[in-house]
């Protein structure tokens, strides 16, 4: 069986394409990011937890006004974000990561004479008998010249 030039051409392709996915989902699961979607960190990846562990479930942010007021800002009807994206920028911004990080420009927007931002987690600790609700703590303190610096 003999194949034309195009032929040949169009089953490179495919097969150049095939192996591109194979091997960013391969690295992605190395990598633990979630930066290539489609090519998602999944499930079966994930890190195992042990008895007595406290898991971040997901973080709230609140916004600290002059007269000591701390604003709630709920991620869909203030902020306009989905929980998934809400949860991105929490975490990036607990880990000092505001360089692409839209968040201290969203909180000011809301608040423009915030103070400072405060982000609590709501954990869950392991326990014999599954998950249990554990106190919330503020992970991160987010004072104005950082807001201002980063939120332009």
């Amino acid at each position: 069986m003999h194949f034309t030039v195009s032929e040949k051409a169009r089953f490179s392709f495919i097969s150049l394409v095939i192996i591109g996915v194979l091997g960013a989902q391969t690295f992605s699961g190395f990598r633990r990011t979630q930066r290539w979607w489609p090519f998602l960190a999944y499930p079966m990846y994930a890190e195992t937890h042990f008895e007595g562990e406290r898991i971040a479930v997901n973080h709230r942010i609140y916004a600290v006004t002059p007269d000591g007021v701390r604003h709630y800002l709920h991620p869909e009807n203030d902020l306009k974000l989905y929980f998934w994206r809400h949860e991105g920028l929490a975490r990036g911004a607990v880990e000092d990561n505001f360089q692409h990080n839209p968040l201290l420009r969203l909180v000011k927007d809301l608040y423009p004479t915030v103070e400072r931002i405060e982000i609590e987690d709501y954990p869950m600790i392991i326990t014999h008998d599954g998950p249990a609700p554990a106190p919330t703590r503020i992970v991160k303190t987010i004072p104005r010249a950082t807001i201002d610096r980063w939120s332009k």
